[in-house]
């Protein structure tokens, strides 16, 4: 079963909210809106940067897999100091994935976690190149709709 989340509760709401708001602090025009005025220009706005999101990812996806496959996996790019230490990351995390992860919870969790902390600069790598067209698409959206206001 597939719920609906609330917009209120995203990343995305809350940025433009943030954005908006600090938007609001130097103009006096929107100071004077109500309160659902402002909810209805960030909803919208939030609403149009998750269909601009979508299709950011579907651009994002065959890059980063043309990036993996293109340049980590190619043999011919096995000396470059980068895709050494790219792939080095994820070669330490082998031995954690396949090895004894113990009986308690605690030590379940405490595993997890030296795997997720040994991956963090592979996973800053990966992802957030997606996050600045994502706020870019969010500012751009929000301009959008206070186009109208002003």
């Amino acid at each position: 079963m597939i719920t609906r989340m609330d917009i209120r509760k995203t990343l995305q709401y809350k940025y433009i909210k943030y954005r908006f708001n600090d938007k609001c602090s130097k103009s006096e025009v929107l100071q004077n809106l109500s309160e659902a005025d402002k909810e209805e220009i960030l909803i919208k706005a939030t609403k149009k940067t998750r269909k601009i999101t979508w299709i950011i990812i579907m651009v994002y996806i065959p890059i980063m897999l043309y990036f993996t496959f293109g340049f980590v996996l190619n043999y011919r790019y096995a000396d470059n100091a980068f895709i050494k230490w790219f792939t080095g990351i994820y070669e330490s995390v082998f031995p954690l994935i396949n090895g004894d992860w113990g009986s308690a919870w605690y030590e379940k969790k405490g595993t997890f976690l030296i795997i997720f902390i040994k991956l963090i600069p592979a996973i800053i790598i990966q992802a957030m190149p997606i996050f600045i067209p994502v706020m870019i698409a969010a500012n751009k959206a929000l301009k959008d709709e206070m186009k109208f206001i002003d």
